[in-house]
């Protein structure tokens, strides 16, 4: 595949996968009573730590996509498919477990999946606007 193809597969997949985990947030944070600054503080605490470690990997994938023509898979190395595989099981977990406050879950979610968001929004604009990395 092209590396403009590639990138923006990724981008897609990281806005998506963020669209969804916001979504969840939410949907949770809806379903509570009230918020509390501490839960708004708790989301931009979260954007800001997730956007960074996202976009410090994301980073490193665009230029590692650029080296020449990949297949699909080669999109992330394995170690990012790994982390991915752990999020999104310890995220599943998390949501089930029954000791997590529905406030905290909110918080969370709403905050990682705007992470992500971003990180797919950078991925994009990789791709519009190609710069040095």
């Amino acid at each position: 595949m092209k590396t403009k193809s590639l990138t923006l597969i990724a981008g897609t997949i990281w806005l998506l996968a963020g669209f969804n985990v916001c979504r969840i947030g939410v949907v949770s944070w809806m379903d509570l009573e009230t918020t509390s600054v501490l839960m708004v503080v708790g989301s931009i605490v979260t954007l800001l730590f997730f956007s960074t470690m996202f976009v410090k990997m994301l980073f490193k994938n665009v230029r590692r996509i650029e080296v020449d023509k990949r297949r699909l898979w080669h999109m992330m190395p394995v170690k990012s498919y790994a982390i991915m595989a752990f999020m999104i099981t310890f995220g599943i977990l998390l949501r089930n477990c029954p000791a997590i406050p529905s406030a905290f879950i909110a918080s969370f979610y709403v905050g990682l999946g705007s992470a992500l968001m971003v990180a797919g929004t950078v991925y994009i604009s990789a791709l519009l606007c190609p710069k040095e990395l």
